[in-house]
């Protein structure tokens, strides 16, 4: 069976303020959604798993943490082989590098690379597609998800180079 990654946002495992769940209950809430198998990786919201029609088995399990812990945000869904085919190419180097992931009907009209300009720095969007987009940042406290949520006009989650660098190698050590 294929494997996915379900990335939640603002979810910290056990972190009630998030009313994140702990990990017994998010796991607890894949098996109950009919999840084949569910690993977190991390503490951040990111679950490997296996199971059919993934996005609807994970929003699934966001109405089951919402009945446990009050937790009702995006949960956005990628197959391993999708997340590889991106990753092979992910730059390590990218300054506060983030992947923004999301599901867009439309892009808006830019030219890559776009930079947005704050007073504490910048972010440059390098790749953008209606899936995901690839940035950098200088500066302090600044960040792509509150720009790609603007720039899209949906809410987004996002996740650190390094993050998905060592996703992409856990997916490569659990694929066939």
């Amino acid at each position: 069976m294929t494997l996915h990654v379900a990335f939640f946002r603002n979810m910290n495992l056990g972190q009630a303020r998030s009313k994140s769940p702990r990990s017994p209950e998010l796991l607890g809430a894949f098996t109950a959604a009919g999840a084949v198998s569910a690993v977190n990786f991390q503490t951040n919201g990111t679950v490997i798993f296996s199971g059919d029609e993934p996005q609807r088995l994970a929003e699934s399990v966001v109405a089951r943490l919402t009945q446990v812990t009050g937790y009702d945000d995006l949960v956005v869904t990628r197959s391993a082989g999708w997340l590889l085919d991106r990753l092979a190419n992910l730059d390590p180097e990218l300054p506060a590098g983030e992947v923004t992931l999301f599901n867009a009907v439309a892009l808006p009209k830019i030219s890559l690379p776009h930079v947005e300009t704050f007073p504490t720095g910048e972010l440059v969007v390098h790749q953008l597609d209606t899936c995901h987009a690839v940035t950098s940042a200088t500066g302090t406290g600044v960040s792509a998800g509150p720009v790609l949520t603007q720039l899209l006009g949906i809410p987004v989650t996002c996740r650190g180079v390094p993050t998905m660098i060592r996703l992409g190698a856990r997916l490569q050590a659990l694929s066939p």
